[in-house]
C-alpha cells in the first residue's frame, strides 16, 4: 500500500500569468495551486527538483504529499502535471487537498509478471488497459496491480474481474468488471497485415515520391522549439 507520505514545501505566490510564470521558472521553481479539502485556492510555488523527486517514487503520480502551506499541514496528491512538449520540463501542477477517510478515483498502473511463461504456443501478448481506476480512500492506494500471464495461451482472456483480490478492503473498482485487461493473441502474418492496411486504406507513400516533395519545398514543419508558446496560463 502506497501509505508513505512524501513531504513537500510550496511558497504563496504573489504574482500570476504567463511573464511571471517565466521569471519564476528560470529560478528553479514553478507555479502550482493549492485547492480541495479544507483549502481555499492558494497560487504557491514549488521547487521544481524537489517535486520532481517527489513524484518519482514508487507510487508514481499517485504519491500521497504531505503539504507544507503556512505551517499547516495537508494530505494532498498531484494532479494536470504540465510538462513543456519537447524538453518535458515541468510547467505547473495542481496539489489537491484530500480527506484521508473519503475514497478519490484514482488510476492503478497494471504490471504483467511472467510473461517468459505465456504463449508458449507463438501467441502474442496484448495489453488493452495499462491502468485501472480505483475508488479507494487515499492511504490504502496501491501502488500497482500485478497481473500473471504464467500458462496463458492463445486466446486467453485476462479482465479486471482478475484483480479483485488485490483490491484494498472498502475500495471498488471505477470500471465494468468484465473489461478486458489483456489477451494472448494469435500471431499475424506479413501477408494479413498488408491485407488489414489495404482494407483500412493505408498505403505506404513510394520514397521517390516523397523526395520530389521535399525538392518543391513542401517538407513538413518542426513541431514546437524551446521558444514555443505552451499556452499554461497560470492563475
Amino acid at each position: 500500500m502506497a501509505t508513505k507520505q512524501i513531504p513537500l514545501s510550496v511558497t504563496h505566490r504573489e504574482y500570476t500569468g504567463k511573464g511571471a510564470a517565466s521569471r519564476l521558472r528560470r529560478t528553479g521553481k514553478i507555479p502550482a495551486i493549492v485547492y480541495g479539502y479544507q483549502v481555499e485556492p492558494t497560487p504557491v510555488s514549488v521547487d521544481v527538483l524537489e517535486l520532481y523527486h517527489t513524484l518519482h517514487t514508487d507510487a508514481g503520480r499517485n504519491v500521497l504529499i504531505r503539504l507544507d502551506l503556512d505551517g499547516d499541514t495537508h494530505l494532498a496528491i498531484a494532479r494536470d502535471l504540465q510538462t513543456h512538449p519537447v524538453r518535458g520540463d515541468y510547467l505547473h501542477v495542481d496539489l489537491i487537498a484530500v480527506d484521508k477517510d473519503v475514497p478519490i478515483s484514482i488510476e492503478i498502473p497494471v504490471h504483467l509478471v511472467d510473461e517468459d511463461d505465456a504463449a508458449e504456443d507463438g501467441g502474442v501478448v496484448n495489453q488493452i488497459l495499462y491502468t485501472v481506476p480505483i475508488m479507494v480512500k487515499p492511504l490504502e492506494t496501491p501502488n500497482a496491480f500485478e497481473l500473471s500471464l504464467d500458462g496463458m495461451a492463445i486466446g486467453d482472456v485476462l479482465r479486471v474481474e482478475d484483480l479483485i483480490s488485490q483490491l484494498p478492503a472498502d475500495a471498488e473498482f471505477d470500471i465494468e468488471l468484465e473489461r478486458t485487461v489483456v489477451t494472448i493473441n494469435a500471431p499475424i502474418s506479413e501477408e494479413e497485415l498488408e491485407a488489414l492496411e489495404e482494407s483500412a486504406g493505408i498505403e505506404e507513400e513510394e520514397p521517390e515520391a516523397l523526395a520530389e516533395e521535399l525538392d518543391e519545398g513542401d517538407a513538413p514543419a518542426e513541431e514546437g522549439g524551446d521558444d514555443a508558446d505552451t499556452g499554461a496560463d497560470e492563475g
